[in-house]
This record gives structure tokens, sequence and C-alpha cells, in this order.
């Protein structure tokens, strides 16, 4: 039987691998300094495996070189980076990581992209602007449609009527909005529907 600790603790088919060896996992877990969840004899032949601690070494140098990039991204840069004008091979090796990436970006790669694309949505973008008069042909005859309406409805003897339903349309609607703009009121409402 399972005690909790053992829960704890990666399960045998993540921590050995076909061939007898320890996995990838347990190896970035003990590198990483997690070795609680790594099992007691995954442990014990990491210790009496020469294949298994080579394979260490390499994972721990590779976790702090991570440790190390990240570290670079995370301390604040308040100055702004100057890339130099004309930069050789060395002065660039020499340079942080962000200024690294801007001299060695293929910027006539990136700019016959951005042009490639320009040229690819023209299509759409004229066929938007040929489309303009249609658009404003239907507004035009849907702002007469309604003022027609309002007229006639103005006209009618069901005037103050509808003036009145609509008016408490609004307030209704008001009502609700403002009761579900209140902090909480989700609660609220769902302990008043009974839900």
């Amino acid at each position: 039987m399972a005690t909790m600790d053992d829960l704890d603790k990666l399960p045998p088919d993540l921590a050995w691998q076909h061939d007898g060896h320890v996995t990838d996992i347990v190896l970035s877990s003990v590198a990483d300094g997690e070795a609680g969840i790594v099992p007691a004899d995954a442990l014990s032949h990491l210790d009496g495996c020469d294949h298994c601690a080579q394979r260490l070494g390499a994972e721990a140098l590779l976790s702090a070189h991570a440790s190390e990039l990240l570290a670079e991204l995370a301390e604040p840069s308040f100055a702004p980076v100057k890339a130099p004008v004309k930069a050789d091979a060395a002065a660039i090796a020499k340079a942080p990581a962000s200024v690294r990436g801007l001299a060695t970006l293929p910027k006539r790669a990136v700019l016959g992209a951005l042009l490639l694309a320009t040229l690819g949505a023209l299509p759409g973008i004229l066929d938007r602007i040929a489309g303009v008069p249609s658009l404003l042909g239907t507004i035009w005859r849907a702002s007469l449609m309604l003022t027609r309406s309002a007229a006639l409805v103005s006209k009618s003897e069901w005037f103050p009527t509808l003036a009145f339903a609509a008016s408490a349309v609004l307030l209704i609607s008001g009502l609700v909005v403002s009761r579900m703009s209140r902090p909480g009121s989700s609660n609220d409402l769902a302990q008043e529907g009974g839900v």
C-alpha cells in the first residue's frame, strides 16, 4: 500500500526508461533542486551509475544556463540600450542579448515579408473601399425609412401609448443594468432567482 510520501514522488513510468536508466524528468528534477519528488531507488541509481551521472551533469549545466538567462531577463533596464552603428562580430558577441538580437535581425527579410503581406492584403482593402458607396446608400435608405416611420407614429392616435411603453422599457432596462453593475450583484440575482 502506498504511503502519503509515495504519492508525492514521481511514478515509475516517469522515473525509469526502458533501458534501466532514469528519465530526463528525474535528471531535470534533481538538477533544479527538486530531488524530493524523485523516488529513493532512482536517487540511489544516480549515485552508482556513471552514465546517468554524466547526463545529470549536462542537465545541471543546462539548468544553470537557463537560470542565468532568466535572471538577465528579469533585471530591469532603465537606460536605453543603443546598438553600435557599424558593429563587427566581436562587438556583437560582447553586447547584451537584447542588442545581439536586434543586430542580427534580418532586416531586409522582415521588410520584404511586410511588403508581401501588404500586397496580399491590398485586394481585400480595395474590395472594402469599393463597398463604401453601397454601405452609405444602405444607411441613407434606413435613415429615411426610420424618419418616415417616426413621422407616421407621431401623427397616430397611439403615440401617447407608444411613448409611455417606450419610457417604461427604458426605465426597466436602466434598473436592470444598474442592478447588474453593482459589486456582488451576481450573488444577489442568483439568490433572488432561487438558483
